[in-house]
């Protein structure tokens, strides 16, 4: 992740305080329960690529006999398979 848990909580601090001064926007829960919902969003979203990555890295064990075999380049395949997945799931990194 990207940015720390501190960094993170103010943040969605921010954001609250933000919203909550705007004329047009009403707020139906609690700063509390608000700010939570938002910091759950942000490492939801900050942490795809790892998610990503483990996948990617799950589905190339599969094939570890040729890649230590040296038939396959295992930096080549983890790249190719992630540009993959990205493209098919539409992930904006």
């Amino acid at each position: 992740m990207k940015l720390s848990e501190a960094r993170i909580d103010l943040l969605s601090e921010r954001i609250v305080d933000v919203l909550a001064e705007q004329d047009d926007v009403r707020l139906q829960a609690d700063d509390q329960k608000l700010r939570q919902a938002i910091r759950a969003i942000m490492i939801d979203e900050l942490t795809v690529e790892e998610r990503l990555d483990a996948e990617v890295r799950k589905m190339l064990n599969q094939h570890r006999n040729d890649i230590v075999m040296g038939r396959m380049n295992y930096d080549e395949l983890f790249r190719r398979a992630k540009q993959k997945l990205i493209a098919e799931r539409r992930i904006v990194l």
